[in-house]
């Protein structure tokens, strides 16, 4: 169990995934320069694209940014929403639990992903579903060919939505794809996001797990 307060000692660890210039993203937390501790490392499925080639193929790190920390701290209150911290302006975590597992990899999908288009991907919005007014961290749905799917909105720009998703999408049908996975991004429209109930019911696909 982590208790946090005032800044978060967050690190991302990129290491080079490929010679195309991918890296895998990994969260660390560091442990005290005078202990034997080593530090702790969370892996996740999160593939950063290096624009620099030379930079892919070594290992960086890299400090968590404010919007890392900000999305973090709205997604961990969502779920503690229910328990009063026993210190004010602290949060406790523990970095065992699959549901902060989760949120690591939703909070490294933000920062390193890279979005696709829902170009053919969503079926047409009408007034059956009342729009879903949202803010950065919220739950919600998008109505997909593959039917309502969870996803987590992570930036707003405008009219333009970025989310990650958190079910799998079967998109063989679109000839610009083959499979959207848990975790990736995907840019969609305010008219698009629907309240994460009409997809609360679903069941998840069977490779949808925590890594």
């Amino acid at each position: 169990m982590i208790e946090l307060s005032g800044e978060i000692p967050f690190l991302w660890k990129l290491s080079a995934e490929s010679s195309e210039g991918y890296c895998s993203v990994a969260m660390v937390v560091p442990c005290p320069p005078d202990t034997e501790i080593k530090d702790l490392t969370i892996e996740t499925t999160v593939l950063s694209l290096s624009g620099d080639s030379s930079r892919s193929g070594k290992e960086e790190t890299l400090e968590w940014n404010q919007e890392d920390i900000s999305l973090f701290l709205k997604l961990v209150n969502q779920k503690q929403q229910n328990t009063k911290p026993l210190v004010p302006d602290t949060v406790r975590i523990d970095l065992t639990d699959p549901d902060i597992i989760e949120i690591i990899h939703v909070v490294a999908a933000a920062g390193f992903g890279v979005a696709f288009t829902s170009y053919g991907l969503l079926k047409q919005t009408d007034s059956s579903y009342p729009l879903h007014n949202c803010e950065i961290g919220s739950q919600a749905s998008l109505n997909t060919v593959g039917g309502f799917k969870s996803c987590v909105v992570v930036d707003i720009d405008d009219d333009d939505v970025v989310c990650v998703l958190l079910d799998d999408i079967d998109v063989r049908a679109v000839d610009e794809y083959d499979r959207l996975c848990r975790h990736d991004l995907l840019l969609v429209k305010s008219i698009d996001i629907l309240h994460s109930e009409l997809a609360e019911n679903k069941k998840k696909p069977t490779t949808a797990v925590l890594h």
